[in-house]
């Protein structure tokens, strides 16, 4: 067996929160609780059982447990403490288990530890943290010394720990961090029940998305059709037919047996969101990124942000370079890095921010759609909404209030509005007067999209 005296310890704080379940039990302080339960068990419990016995047992009644602590209504804050809780929970449990097994070694099951470790980098996942080189390494141990260099092809079928590679790498290429927590329920779920349908191979075939460099124990890492990589290939196409009968099967009403007890609603959004994640076209960029190193100042939050599209604050020069540097850009959006520290407020996933490079003189407004942390530094990836935003005077014939303006106003044309919670939902035409005071009529093309802290909706220019 792979030595297993590995030390991937976080500092990482999971503060108590204050949402409370059905029951009246505070959800952060739940899972503390059963996690520390169910770790004493693994050092004792029914005399009757065998540690090789206890500890799967344990592992699984842990896992099932989560799932009834989830917060109902999703809210930054309760995630980030929830997730925080089970990410620290879920690494205890894997310590909890190298230790035992350190004591009395081949107690544990490898595929036992290997689970554990495979549900760690699923919470780490959902926590937004960067994945662990040293959780990655210590799995690819495991995989290394179960399999020699003669096999060139591993199963989720029926191989153990294959199995929970596998459930690893699905986890990382199923990109939890996009999802609320009720919704990754279902995904991981619904990869469970995919596990007989992905495989690995040494030679790269049709529908291998991801390259893992098993031999350096290194992170699975998407890769282009052109690629000239080496290594293992995670293939996904057997499932993504799975995903297709599935979606089939709920759009006549039908369940499988393994899925029946699923909410319908949750299922076939992880069925879609599978789907277009594995499919042989998965969601590529619609726009080249560029390497780029420069500073950057981000201002997160709504009204922070239209502050600074007033006509005495567009050289965003003067607010200071940020602590921001970009990484990458393009069209469509940015990269940047920041030093972790208490003393930046960091926007999270869903929130709009005002950005601007440190050599621009205009600030732009986008959404935060890629969150990242590490011990060291907090990665965000921004959607651009608009480059040339603008403030105008929007009137729905009762209020006249000054919103923003994504796009030229051009008769004929499509706009988008940003504006407050809830401003946007009338149905009716309003009118948007600009500087020149020429007034335009606005007729609503959708309903609104609504953001944490704004509303977003399309407009035809009459």
């Amino acid at each position: 067996m792979a030595e297993q005296n590995m030390d991937f310890r976080l500092d990482r704080d999971s503060n108590s929160g204050t949402e409370k379940n059905c029951n009246g039990i505070d959800r952060v302080a739940g899972i503390v609780s059963t996690a520390k339960t169910y770790i004493a068990s693994l050092r004792g419990g029914d005399s009757m059982l065998s540690l090789a016995d206890r500890a799967p047992r344990a592992l699984e009644k842990f896992l099932d447990t989560l799932e009834t602590f989830c917060p109902d209504q999703e809210t930054g804050p309760d995630r980030f403490r929830w997730t925080a809780a089970v990410s620290q929970s879920i690494r205890d449990f894997l310590e909890a288990l190298l230790a035992a097994d350190l004591a009395e070694p081949g107690s544990i099951p490898v595929s036992v530890l290997a689970r554990a470790g495979a549900e760690t980098i699923r919470w780490d996942l959902v926590n937004r943290h960067t994945p662990d080189i040293k959780l990655w390494s210590w799995l690819g141990d495991l995989f290394i010394s179960t399999y020699g260099e003669e096999v060139q092809q591993v199963r989720g079928a029926s191989e153990a720990v294959g199995r929970e590679y596998l459930r690893a790498i699905a986890y990382h290429a199923a990109a939890l961090d996009q999802q609320t927590l009720k919704a990754g329920f279902a995904v991981a779920r619904l990869i469970a029940r995919l596990l007989p349908d992905l495989f690995m191979v040494r030679e790269h075939v049709k529908g291998a998305l991801y390259g893992i460099d098993v031999a350096q124990r290194g992170v699975p890492m998407r890769v282009t059709k052109s690629t000239s990589f080496t290594g293992w290939w995670f293939v996904t196409e057997e499932a993504v037919d799975a995903l297709s009968d599935i979606h089939r099967d709920l759009a006549h009403g039908r369940f499988s047996d393994e899925l029946e007890y699923m909410n319908e609603e949750e299922l076939r959004a992880a069925v879609v969101h599978l789907r277009r994640q594995w499919s042989f076209d998965p969601p590529l960029r619609r726009h080249r990124r560029y390497p780029l190193n420069a500073r950057m100042c981000v201002v997160r939050g709504y009204e922070q942000a239209m502050d600074l599209l007033g006509d005495d604050a567009t050289e965003a020069v003067a607010v200071g370079m940020g602590t921001w540097h970009i990484t990458d850009m393009s069209v469509g959006g940015v990269g940047a890095i920041t030093p972790r520290s208490i003393k930046v407020s960091v926007p999270v996933a869903g929130d709009l921010v005002a950005f601007c490079p440190e050599e621009g003189t205009r600030w732009h407004i986008g959404i935060v759609r890629r969150l990242r942390t590490s011990k060291s530094h907090v990665e965000i990836g921004i959607a651009t909404l608009s480059a040339s935003p603008e403030l105008a005077f929007v009137d729905d014939g009762r209020h006249s209030r000054e919103l923003c303006v994504c796009d030229p106003v051009r008769r004929g044309g499509v706009i988008r509005l940003v504006a407050p919670v809830g401003t946007l939902e009338d149905d009716d035409p309003i009118f948007v007067v600009e500087k020149n005071a020429v007034v335009h009529k606005l007729r609503p093309l959708a309903e609104a999209l609504r953001g944490k802290s704004f509303d977003l909706r399309i407009y035809l220019v009459a």
